[in-house]
């Protein structure tokens, strides 16, 4: 018998993918207890737990906004995804970077919409100022952060406290909603703005 003959040769062959195959299985098999174990760390109610995500919202080809966090997890139910450790950067029509808000604790809604953030709130601008509050939430229809909780605005120039606020991305305006109260550094109170 001559083992080089094609049909033997294709019979060796046929015989050898079938040993990796078994193989495959093999090393990959979980018994159903390991499954149940990995399925039990789940938090209840929850259908999908990541960790260490990077989200981009791009619009005709330009990013617009990144978000970055440590956990996320998703309960379809409620709608909405749960995130830990967040960073969110936004950027202009043309790409350019805006700026970049951090909290511990924030979600969003099913299209990405909808980002709400809490547990130390900060957004620093490329344009030299930091806010802090406790809550808020972006809206991509209109671009804007908005919270009805205290709020402080530092800069160079000045420090400015107050409740509620609404910032506009697009426009770059700024709108505290009431007790407002602003400390102007008198060595900056020349050219330039916020």
């Amino acid at each position: 018998m001559n083992l080089f003959r094609p049909r033997n040769l294709l019979l060796l062959l046929a015989l050898l993918l079938a040993g990796v195959l078994v193989a495959v299985v093999l090393m990959r098999y979980r018994p159903h207890s390991a499954v149940e174990e990995v399925a039990r760390v789940l938090p209840s109610g929850i259908d999908m737990a990541l960790q260490d995500i990077n989200y981009t919202h791009t619009e005709g080809g330009v990013t617009r906004w990144r978000l970055v966090a440590k956990q996320v997890e998703h309960q379809a139910a409620e709608k909405f995804t749960s995130l830990g450790d967040l960073q969110v950067t936004f950027y202009d029509v043309k790409g350019v970077e805006q700026g970049t808000l951090k909290a511990r604790k924030g979600r969003v809604n099913a299209d990405f919409s909808v980002v709400e953030v809490s547990d130390s709130v900060e957004f620093t601008s490329v344009r030299g100022y930091t806010l802090t509050t406790d809550y808020l939430t972006y809206r991509q229809e209109d671009r804007t952060i908005r919270t009805d909780a205290p709020v402080r605005l530092v800069s160079a120039k000045v420090r400015l406290d107050g409740v509620g606020m609404s910032l506009g991305l697009g426009t770059r305006s700024l709108r505290i909603a009431s007790r407002v109260r602003a400390v102007v550094n008198p060595d900056h109170t020349t050219k330039g703005s916020l």
